[in-house]
């Protein structure tokens, strides 16, 4: 059987639609939940492109990661706009990209979306079930508990920056459980040329990953605008539209190749563990871009 099982593209499965005020002003990109890759961590993608608000709290059966993401390659680090969201009882205002971790069971919610000038990229994960399930609650945590539960920039716990073609890459975030206590591994930077190199096929033994390629047209979610080809055990896939992967620890995957691309894409990976951590390529530059 093909390995395009474990991709998800747009119009795949039910979304849950969230409660937004005004309705038009997100829309969503790509779906991932166990009705569309069995036993896949449940993922979102979508896009927010005016002022809104989703209130209420609630909690998951899940510890959850969200990354906010400005749509300007230009301004890689500003989220052109500013978010509020509530997790307990503090509330986190955002205004640069950024990866935010809540616990599984933390009360969180009441997103507002302000002064926003250009559409910003939204993605959560919840890395411990493989469907949506929000479960109303109140806060009852400490305030100053959960106040910084986010990070900005690109920042490894090592100091390093990884080694990429010249103009392929513009890194964005970069969160671990060394950067953040209890948090995920998970990055994501902006492709923004062709590329024929990257890294080496490999595996994960302490993680499932999710790995993202994304369009960032936000009229056209659905659309790369670009070719990637990914490889999965031996087997090429390319791809030209929108989609989320699911790989589970011990699967072989990598490299990755651009051998098209019209405008910059955002690609992301990451994993329900703590740290980064891979073997499979004894002849790695461990400092190449990581999938």
């Amino acid at each position: 059987m093909s390995n395009i099982k474990y991709f998800a593209f747009p119009g795949q499965g039910n979304p849950v639609i969230p409660h937004v005020e005004p309705k038009d002003a997100r829309v969503n990109a790509v779906w991932m939940d166990g009705r569309v890759i069995k036993n896949c961590m449940f993922n979102e993608a979508a896009w927010y492109k005016k002022p809104c608000k989703e209130p209420g709290l609630f909690r998951l059966n899940s510890d959850r990661m969200i990354f906010f993401i400005g749509g300007d390659p230009d301004k890689p680090d500003s989220l052109n706009a500013t978010v509020d969201l509530t997790i307990e009882n503090d509330k986190l205002t955002l205004t640069n990209s950024c990866a935010v971790f809540i616990p599984e069971g933390a009360a969180h919610g009441n997103l507002e979306v302000r002064d926003i000038t250009t559409p910003f990229f939204y993605y959560t994960c919840h890395l411990n079930t493989e469907r949506f399930e929000a479960i109303p609650a109140k806060a009852t945590a400490k305030k100053g508990t959960y106040a910084g539960n986010y990070v900005e920039r690109y920042e490894r716990p090592d100091g390093t920056i990884p080694e990429a073609p010249e103009g392929f890459i513009k890194f964005l975030v970069y969160m671990d459980g060394k950067r953040l206590k209890g948090a995920p591994y998970a990055e994501i930077l902006w492709f923004c040329t062709t590329n024929d190199t990257g890294p080496a096929p490999h595996s994960h033994d302490d993680f499932d990953e999710f790995i993202g390629f994304m369009g960032t047209d936000p009229e056209h979610p659905e659309e790369l605008n670009a070719e990637v080809s990914f490889y999965i055990e031996d087997e090429k896939i390319s791809i030209t539209k929108s989609c989320l992967i699911y790989i589970p620890r011990g699967l072989t995957h990598s490299p990755i190749f651009v051998p098209r691309l019209d405008k910059p894409i955002l690609h992301f990976s990451g994993g329900n563990g703590g740290d980064y951590a891979r073997k499979g390529d004894e002849h790695r530059n461990d400092n190449m871009f990581r999938l």
